[in-house]
């Protein structure tokens, strides 16, 4: 394939199936997220109450969402791989067809010249977004290594430290020294946007200068 249209025209269908699966996966994920408690009391003993009475008007309901949450833990990782998936094409789209070789100043102590390629779209969290698909596509593939490349660590770095809020806190979502995660492709296509197809493909567009047709 010579042309970045036709890569995208010939993975489109596998990368629509593969968001549909995303989707799939989800589910439990939203049921459990009802029902939710509302009050209008102040906290105290009146609110407690007010809750201890609402916890049993909804028992079933909270055991459906409890249910659907441990449904929705066992395929963490099933999930990840689908993502990962994802971020694989989308990797491999940039590699061969970005005609970037600009590496942004910010960027330019952190990542080698080679990955200019990378240093595209729009910027999340202080970071390019070809460079979050190229450091979150390593990190899952090579989920198993103690430790990644400076280039990608310094991508996790800036989406753990960069959440603009006024903590110094890391993201536990993508601190790579978090022990409960394995891989963080989930995380990464959540935060940026990558939940549906047509999302997916407007950025790709973007990033190897393309235009987008629904």
């Amino acid at each position: 394939m010579k042309y970045a249209e036709e890569y995208l025209e010939r993975t489109e269908s596998a990368v629509r199936l593969l968001f549909k699966a995303v989707d799939g996966y989800l589910e439990p994920l939203r049921a459990g997220i009802k029902p939710i408690f509302v009050s209008g009391l102040p906290y105290g003993p009146e609110q407690d109450a007010q809750y201890a009475a609402w916890c049993i008007e909804n028992a079933d309901a909270l055991e459906e969402a409890k249910a659907a949450q441990r449904a929705f833990r066992t395929e963490t990782f099933a999930l990840d791989t689908i993502c990962g998936a994802i971020l694989q094409i989308a990797e491999k789209g940039l590699e061969i067809y970005s005609e970037n070789t600009q590496v942004l100043e910010t960027w330019t102590a952190k990542i080698p010249p080679s990955l200019a390629r990378f240093c595209v779209g729009r910027v999340v969290r202080s970071t390019p977004l070809g460079l979050i698909v190229y450091a979150a596509r390593n990190q899952h593939t090579h989920f198993n290594d103690s430790q990644l490349r400076k280039a990608s660590a310094s991508v996790f770095a800036n989406l753990a430290s960069e959440h603009g809020y006024s903590s110094s806190a890391l993201d536990p979502a993508f601190d790579l020294d978090n022990p409960s995660l394995t891989s963080y492709a989930s995380n990464v296509t959540a935060l940026i946007g990558w939940r549906s197809f047509e999302k997916y493909q407007n950025d790709m567009c973007s990033m190897l200068g393309l235009q987008y047709r629904s």
